[in-house]
């Protein structure tokens, strides 16, 4: 009688299902998270006939502008623009392993900066995925652009 009992009990509490619980986000001071994200400036790239890039710069440098709650909108343009790019064809100077590399570096931090899925501080949260993916495309960038080879490696005897 008692297993019976314990059973059936035991079926009842298992088949109940829970209170839903939902999950608020709070945005504690969004204007840190936006001088956070203006602190780093985006590099606008060199001009290439077949590929929009300095559009594509001024789309991310406008994140600065945009308030938060509006944020994620942008960064999904940004993400889809950016995969639009990467599927077309490159110019032979800029199709190199080193080039399409960096750019894949930049593609996954835009992936995980549109796609994240943001928790308690979910303003510093996205601010920080904002800054990460900021810095590869400023790396990016730099890595298209003819610059002049760093001090660093001027120091080696010649």
């Amino acid at each position: 009688m008692r297993i019976s009992f314990f059973s059936i009990m035991l079926i009842a509490v298992s088949c109940t299902s829970p209170k839903p619980q939902t999950i608020t986000q709070n945005v504690v001071n969004s204007a840190n998270a936006d001088s956070i994200i203006a602190s780093i400036e985006v590099a606008i790239p060199p001009t290439i006939d077949s590929l929009n890039l300095s559009n594509f710069a001024q789309l991310i440098a406008s994140l600065n502008t945009i308030p938060f709650e509006q944020r994620q909108v942008t960064l999904k343009s940004i993400k889809d623009e950016a995969v639009t790019l990467f599927k077309q064809t490159w110019p032979d100077e800029f199709n190199t392993n080193p080039i399409r590399s960096r750019y894949t570096v930049f593609l996954t931090d835009i992936h995980v900066a549109a796609d994240k899925r943001l928790g308690q501080n979910a303003a510093a949260q996205q601010a920080e995925a904002i800054v990460k993916m900021k810095k590869s495309w400023n790396i990016f960038t730099a890595q298209i652009s003819e610059k002049e080879p760093s001090a660093i490696f001027e120091t080696t005897p010649r």
